[in-house]
């Protein structure tokens, strides 16, 4: 080996820790960002599958509307209470 390649490997080997851990953590950096686009993506992707849902949903959806006469139920409650009102009276 030449001396100048001798120089090199020793000034590498001297930096060795700084430079991996350098690389670590970029790696770690590389990583965290593909985490949050990876996130951001998906978030994206629920939102618009929700809200075309929710669209499909109402569109879909017929109003049906029901009548019931509760007139008789009325009339029923009413007479309880008059019922209930008459006996207390007699009560006393």
């Amino acid at each position: 080996m030449s001396q100048k390649k001798v120089d090199k490997y020793k000034q590498d080997k001297a930096n060795r820790q700084k430079t991996m851990k350098r690389e670590k953590i970029l790696r770690r950096v590389e990583i965290a960002a593909v985490v949050v686009v990876l996130a951001a993506l998906l978030v994206w992707f629920c939102i618009a599958v929700y809200q075309n849902s929710k669209v499909k949903a109402i569109e879909n959806s017929d109003t049906v509307t029901t009548s019931m006469d509760v007139s008789a139920v009325d009339t029923y409650l009413n007479g309880l209470t008059t019922t209930s009102s008459s006996a207390e009276s007699t009560e006393e």
